[in-house]
């Protein structure tokens, strides 16, 4: 009885050495998500996590005040403060660009004819199920169809496939690369470009949207690894000068490996653009690893809007066998370009 005594007396004296350490840690981690945001690998993949890694200070914070542990609680208050204030966007619709004029010229539409839904999947290379993505994309009936890590085996019953004859646009029948994000669309592609960043092939479409035209960007960018082929930092230093510059109405959807907790999503989130999952109030949504792995569930695949694209829906799909959830988003132009 006495040792257990004993063990229980060290584990009592050891606690607050312990919460010291974590809470320094924490608190490391949050003050260069402020001065140094993402600014090596492993902060990013930190922040990825932020819904997460600061949860412990919770605990703390309340052993703190349970033992009057002043300075102790001080800090660990300090750190959950910030948490909450990166946390409040997920649940909050984003009203930025909000105007009379725009929801006028999206509700008084009768005409479905500007209104187009997107369905974008990571669909993981080695994948063999694609029976069961064919039927996702039929349930779902998107106009544009585009899909990440095409498997090369999937072509033909694609190809072959009867709901797949509507799509009668777009390279998903014609020669392509493996880093391309593959195109089926219904709709006309007035133009249909692409541009290799870092490894990887950024494609840049047109699409006829009754008499106006939307502009969109379909991606696969790198992972922030440690990786040579995974130039996570070139590959976002290069592309987001271009979608920035890019015509409007636009919309900018894909595998980003980025979560709303990266730069990357702070920058085009303040250079004008907006979620569309924020848009929702849905930005506690997530997408990967989609079950395929033993770690918390965040959100890499992202759509981001210009300001007269309306967004009236963006939903997770099932994704069969695959880490990635597909995004089914529904986004109409608010009014005349």
């Amino acid at each position: 009885m006495s040792r257990l005594a004993d063990y229980f007396r060290q584990v009592s004296r050891a606690t607050p050495v312990i919460f010291w350490f974590l809470t320094l840690a924490l608190a490391t981690i949050a003050l260069l998500r402020v001065v140094y945001h993402d600014g090596t690998t492993a902060l990013t993949c930190l922040n990825a996590f932020s819904r997460y890694i600061y949860l412990p200070a919770y605990a703390i914070l309340a052993y703190a005040l349970s033992k009057r542990l002043a300075w102790l609680a001080i800090v660990n208050a300090f750190i959950i403060s910030c948490h909450i204030y990166w946390l409040v966007p997920d649940f909050l619709p984003d009203r930025r660009f909000e105007s009379p004029a725009a929801s006028s010229s999206v509700t008084e539409s009768t005409s479905q004819t500007s209104r187009v839904r997107i369905l974008f999947a990571n669909v993981y290379y080695l994948n063999p199920a694609f029976d069961a993505f064919l039927h996702e994309i039929d349930e779902a009936n998107p106009d544009i169809v585009l899909l990440a890590e095409f498997p090369w085996t999937w072509r033909e019953p694609f190809r072959d496939s009867p709901m797949m004859a509507k799509y009668h646009y777009g390279h998903g029948y014609k020669p392509w690369r493996f880093e391309q994000v593959v195109v089926y669309s219904r709709l006309p592609l007035r133009i249909e470009s692409e541009r290799t960043i870092t490894d990887r092939v950024v494609e840049f479409l047109d699409i006829a949207v009754g008499a106006q035209t939307l502009h969109l960007i379909s991606l696969h960018a790198p992972r922030p690894t440690y990786f040579r082929d995974d130039d996570y930092a070139g590959y976002w230093q290069e592309l987001t000068p271009l979608i920035l510059q890019s015509p409007q109405p636009l919309v900018v959807i894909g595998d980003y490996n980025a979560t709303q907790n990266s730069r990357v999503y702070k920058e085009l989130k303040h250079s004008g653009l907006r979620s569309a999952h924020e848009d929702r109030g849905r930005g506690y949504a997530v997408t990967w690893p989609n079950g395929t792995l033993p770690i918390p569930p965040i959100r890499i695949d992202q759509a981001f809007l210009s300001p007269d694209v309306a967004c009236h829906g963006i939903a997770e799909g099932v994704g069969t066998n695959s880490d990635h959830k597909p995004l089914i988003l529904d986004v109409e132009i608010a009014g005349p370009q």
